[in-house]
């Protein structure tokens, strides 16, 4: 344990570092990614599809604020639907003006999750998203989760009926509109989705306040348990076709990603937890005092060896004649310094006199 937060140190020290460049990195990773989602599932005009549109996508995101890469992500989706049927399309404008009017009034610094949640469907790990947030966030982030999995659900029903949507007459757009926003608004999937993150999220933040030992750990496990349950009766009941082991693996990816988070967020040692109680003029105060774990960085020393000066080579005979000079010179300054003793001595003779 102590190997880990030793490297735990070293992260946060570098990052602490280098994070100007770090940041840049994955704001790039998380762009790439996300372009690949779009890519991947309505890839229908082949140039924005490109992997090297993607890239050069991904750079311009790099160098840009994070929410750059979200308007791009919408531009990208729109151009792509816009390929197979304006009247979803306009569909696909509606629902993104009400998101981006709810972002900017409840929550508008949480609006990179619209692209975060898709490409954690993509990874087949959508409910790492809920856990993770219900860890270090709280129920104010429902609604960023809650659009991000209408994003995701948008662009696979564009994928799966892309076929009806490209045979259909392009007349009457408003009718067709209204029709195409009505089964898309009207899929259970995605509502059951919806619920299950909330609840899990909901769940996890209020475990993880209780003033209880492990609490982080006990969150987590009652998220994902919450989860299953929510989506296996939810799926059950709307007579939905559900894939159990993808289920279980995603829970167990969560966990590990929220182990993870728990390193660097949350390193207490309940083993030496303090209960202390004080009071004032009007309150008793009973106060649990957790200490972090932390283990100092050992600090390596480079310790240099200058060279040895070279010297040059002095015979015996030098040496003797440096001796010889400097008795001279000594006898030389004996000398003096009597004769200028002697001078005082006949000049006190001299005043008594």
């Amino acid at each position: 344990m102590s190997k880990i937060l030793e490297i735990k140190g070293y992260l946060v020290k570098y990052y602490g570092k280098y994070s100007k460049y770090i940041d840049k990195i994955w704001q790039f990773i998380l762009a790439f990614l996300t372009f690949t989602y779009i890519s991947k599932n309505i890839g229908f005009s082949a140039v924005a599809a490109n992997p090297i549109m993607t890239v050069i996508l991904s750079v311009i995101c790099m160098l840009l604020p994070l929410p750059v890469t979200v308007v791009l992500a919408t531009l990208v989706i729109l151009f792509q639907i816009l390929n197979v049927s304006l009247g979803m399309a306009i569909v696909a404008f509606g629902l993104f003006v009400i998101l981006y009017a709810l972002y900017f009034r409840y929550t508008p610094d949480k609006v990179f999750l619209l692209v975060i949640v898709p490409v954690a469907f993509m990874l087949e790990i959508p409910v790492v998203i809920p856990i993770a947030l219900g860890l270090v966030g709280g129920p104010a982030y429902i609604l960023p989760i809650s659009a991000g999995t209408m994003v995701h659900y948008l662009v696979q029903y564009v994928k799966n009926n892309a076929t009806f949507l490209q045979s259909a007459e392009q007349t009457k757009l408003l009718e067709q509109s209204i029709q195409y926003a009505q089964r898309f608004l009207t899929n259970p999937d995605m509502w059951c989705v919806i619920v299950a993150f909330a609840v899990t999220l909901l769940l996890v933040y209020g475990v993880r306040k209780l003033s209880v030992d492990y609490s982080w750990e006990i969150a987590m496990i009652a998220g994902v348990l919450g989860n299953i349950n929510v989506m296996a009766y939810g799926y059950i009941i709307l007579e939905i076709k559900i894939s159990y082991l993808s289920l279980i693996l995603g829970s167990i990816a969560s966990i590990i990603v929220a182990m993870i988070m728990k390193l660097f967020f949350f390193s207490v040692a309940y083993t030496r937890t303090e209960y202390l109680q004080f009071e004032d003029d009007e309150y008793f105060y009973y106060v649990k005092a957790v200490p972090k774990v932390s283990v100092a960085i050992p600090e390596k020393t480079v310790k240099r060896i200058n060279e040895r000066q070279k010297t040059g080579v002095i015979d015996s005979e030098q040496i003797k004649k440096l001796e010889q000079n400097a008795k001279e010179e000594k006898l030389a300054k004996q000398k003096e310094e009597d004769s200028e003793i002697q001078r005082i001595i006949e000049r006190e003779l001299s005043q008594e006199k």
